[in-house]
């Protein structure tokens, strides 16, 4: 899918539209900022092609978890290789979410927590494969989690919320800076 040149009426002019909440924040697509992500090539990488990082294939220009093609591929001879973005994210430790735990409950509750991390982890691996998490670690009584992007940071933060409460702010980066930070905290 490409970028869409056609202007849509209801966003180039929110003020008629009568979903518009407030016509400020509405902004048309040809108005929006692009960022490049350095991480994702100018041109496409062949279908078929296997990360040699975590397996991952591309399909239809996506990278995807697809064990059996990856060995088909691999079975019927040298697939074209390569390296998914998150993992050349995940080696360079150039994390574009960052969830920061704080207080005094997440460690009464440390297991539980780092369970639930994981598991909004494996739940977006099979609908996008570049959604992982980098790094896991505690740090001046904090618990970091470092994502190779800003939605599963905020899936994190949201699951957090949803499951044990406390507080979560999100801090989303400048044009053309991609960090978001979430932050998690509750005491006991």
């Amino acid at each position: 899918m490409g970028r869409s040149t056609r202007r849509n009426p209801e966003v180039t002019h929110p003020v008629g539209h009568p979903g518009a909440k407030d016509p400020s924040v509405v902004m048309a697509r040809d108005q929006t900022a692009e960022v490049h992500d350095p991480f994702r090539g100018r041109g496409h990488d062949p279908d078929d092609t296997v990360c040699s990082g975590c397996g991952a294939v591309i399909r239809d220009q996506h990278w995807m978890m697809d064990p059996a093609r990856k060995e088909l591929l691999l079975s019927a001879g040298t697939p074209h290789q390569g390296v998914c973005p998150a993992c050349r994210k995940a080696a360079e430790r150039l994390p574009e979410g960052i969830v920061t735990l704080r207080g005094d409950y997440w460690p009464q509750h440390r297991d539980e927590i780092v369970h639930l991390i994981r598991n909004q982890e494996a739940e977006a691996q099979p609908d996008n494969p570049l959604e992982r998490i980098i790094d896991l670690r505690e740090e001046e009584g904090c618990l970091i989690v470092e994502t190779t992007n800003a939605k599963l940071a905020q899936k994190i933060g949201r699951s957090l919320k949803k499951a044990h409460q406390g507080h979560v702010e999100y801090h989303w980066g400048d044009e053309g800076d991609r960090l978001t930070r979430v932050g998690w905290e509750r005491n006991a």
